[in-house]
Order: structure tokens, then sequence, then C-alpha cells
């Protein structure tokens, strides 16, 4: 899964296009980008000889075959189309006065699945912008779990690239949707990058905005990730955890073994939020099929997908 183009291609077809999401994910492993430390925004440092480069097969904007990611990582493609591939939906309240996504990171630490951790540090709420920042304990992450998914927004998956430099190993990462379809591509190239040495990818439900490029994502439950917290579908302070991946259920085991976590309904209504999901996909892929068509010509469109979200 190569295409032969490279930054200036970048440039053109996603930066220049107004497409680029700022996620961090063509300059986490790529010496010729960088990102705007005012904006998040990638940007070109120099000019680069690679027919096949990095950046633009990391970009989710520039090309993202969905279906292929999915067997790539998942060993199957998706039955659910709003939600995605899983193993199951449950919903949860914390054990304790800590938050959910806390108490994830905090049973993730404990049974050694990461050893350290890339989360948000806020440089600005208006525009939000957050930077990476790469932490070795549940205590040093606490004042930085994101507490919406706007929290998030921001070059994140640099992170990755910066703790590998540091020569961490179990990495983890608390990111958003568009975030996580970079680092699904990375993960499924032949390109070594030593990103393989991310460990767990939480991924936080967003409900979008806040960025030009977010009216092209369809993707609202961090469908990469291998555990997703929804607050959408279940009432403060409860929440959904969509369980992707033996990775994610490990760690569910053991927030609950850890009494972090607690079950409050193991076969929950799904239906609010995939009606949430649902809504915010049926007003993007709209997006894409009106007049920004030949801007977002990235995504591989499905047109059962098409059908099923597009029917009234």
């Amino acid at each position: 899964m190569k295409v032969e183009k490279s930054s200036q291609d970048l440039e053109n077809e996603v930066i220049y296009a107004g497409l680029c999401i700022h996620c961090g994910s063509c300059n986490a492993f790529c010496p010729h980008m960088d990102f705007n430390e005012k904006t998040g925004e990638a940007f070109v440092v120099d000019e680069c000889a690679e027919t096949v480069g990095l950046c633009y097969n990391s970009c989710p904007r520039s090309f993202l075959p969905i279906n292929e990611l999915e067997q790539k990582l998942f060993g199957q493609t998706r039955v659910d189309l709003a939600v995605g591939v899983y193993k199951d939906i449950i919903q949860v309240k914390s054990a304790n006065k800590e938050s959910i996504l806390y108490n994830l990171v905090e049973a993730a630490f404990k049974d050694k699945i990461i050893e350290t951790l890339v989360v948000r540090d806020t440089k600005s709420k208006k525009p939000p912008l957050s930077f990476p920042k790469v932490v070795d304990s549940a205590k040093d992450a606490k004042a930085l779990i994101p507490e919406k998914s706007m929290d998030n927004a921001g070059p994140l998956v640099t992170g990755i690239g910066q703790a590998y430099k540091a020569y961490k190993k179990n990495i983890g990462i608390i990111a958003n949707p568009c975030h996580l379809q970079g680092l699904a591509k990375i993960l499924a190239s032949d390109f070594k990058t030593g990103a393989e040495r991310t460990s767990l990818k939480i991924g936080f439900a967003c409900s979008s905005g806040g960025l030009a490029g977010c009216k092209y994502c369809t993707d609202f439950s961090a469908e990469f990730s291998d555990i997703t917290y929804s607050p959408w579908g279940a009432e403060k302070p409860e929440a959904m955890l969509i369980i992707r991946t033996d990775i994610g259920q490990k760690v569910l085991d053991a927030a609950k073994k850890q009494k972090l976590i607690e079950v409050t309904n193991a076969n929950p209504d799904l239906s609010e939020m995939k009606k949430f999901l649902n809504k915010k996909r049926k007003k993007n892929f709209k997006t894409l099929l009106g007049t920004d068509l030949v801007k977002a010509k990235y995504l591989d469109l499905n047109i059962d997908e098409l059908k099923d979200i597009l029917e009234d």
C-alpha cells in the first residue's frame, strides 16, 4: 500500500486544498515535514528527492483505503457501517472519583500494557490546538487526559515519533479518529518507522468541528483504535466503550480486575449512539458528494455504504 507521490504532492493535494487535519501523521517520522507551532498545520521543510514519500503515504487525507486497512489491522472488514470493526460494546462507569479514561490509562500502566503514553498538552483553546507530550506514568498523564475530543486537536501522532526517538517501548496514545487513521496507515504500510512500538490506541469518539478539515471526516467513533471511549449514547458520567481488539479487551479486563471500571450494562441500547454517529456521517458524506467532491477525492467511497448512510 504505497503510492508514488512525495511531499510536493501532499502540499498541493492536501495542505493547499484545505484538507489538512493537523494530525501530525506526515511529520511523525519524516524529516522533510514539520508543523506550524501556532496553528498545528503541516508544512514542507525542504525539497524531498523521495518518489514514494512517507509523508504522503502516512496522511489520512491523501488517500484512505478503509477496507484494506481494516483487513490488515483487524483481519476482517466491518459489518457495522456506523461503528466499524468491533468485538463488543458495553456501558461503563468509573469505580472511583477519577474519569473513565484516566482509569483505563492507569490500568494499562499497572498491567504493563504500556510503558509510556502520548497525550495532549493544550496550547490554545480558541482555536483548539494541542501538542503531544510523552509521559511515563498514569500520574504524569492525569492532568492531560482529554475531557472532550477537541482537547486533542493538534499533531499528536508526532508524539509516537518522539517516543520512538527517546527509545520508548510499548507506547500508548489517546487520540481522535483522524490521528488514528494516519497511524493506521503508518502501521499498515511497508515503511520501517518504529511506529510498531505502539501497543495501545485509545480513541476518543469525536463530535467533529473546530478545524476546517473536520467537515471531510466520516469517522466519529475512532474506528482504528483498540478501544474507543464514547460519551455519546450514555448518560453522564457513564460512557460507552467499543472494544475492537484483544488489546482493548485486555485493558478493559485489567481495569475491571483493578476495580477501576464497573460495567453497568453489558448489552446496552446502541440506538442513541448510532443515531449521533450516523447524523454526523450523513452530513459529511453529503459534503464529500457535493461541491467539494473534487477536493475530497481522498476517501474510497463505498456505494453500498453511501446508500445505507444517505437514505432517509
